[in-house]
């Protein structure tokens, strides 16, 4: 009788651990269509860039008052890796991948977005 229970409970956790690492695969491989990353600076569009064709990239945005930012691009991915803002709170978003995310500078009133689709389905209903 112990034997079995052995057998059952080494075959639920193998399951479990094939079950996570499919799981892990699948969305780290989530396809996107056109990643676009806009630039607006005072809620004016500044900047469109395709992230699919640009391998490396640093942008520095200065406004009139010598305030700036400067906008990274690397392999798909953007974020604000400097600004002369106190908080930082812009920089400690980080890199931004997926459709929709967003980095915002408030004090020099500059916004990142990545737009774009997944060419995934999410959930299909009857």
């Amino acid at each position: 009788m112990k034997n079995i229970n052995i057998y059952i409970t080494l075959g639920l956790l193998m399951l479990t651990i094939i079950s996570i690492t499919a799981s892990y695969l699948i969305n780290q491989r989530e396809a996107v269509d056109d990643l676009v990353l806009e630039i607006s600076r005072e809620g004016d569009l500044n900047q469109k860039i395709d992230l699919s064709t640009v391998r490396y990239k640093r942008i520095k945005i200065t406004d009139r008052n010598g305030h700036y930012n400067t906008v990274e691009i690397k392999d798909g991915q953007a974020r604000v890796k400097e600004a002369d803002c106190p908080n930082q709170i812009c920089v400690k978003t980080g890199w931004l991948s997926r459709p929709g995310q967003t980095s915002f500078c408030a004090p020099n009133r500059l916004m990142i977005t990545i737009k774009g689709q997944k060419k995934q389905v999410d959930t299909i209903t009857n």
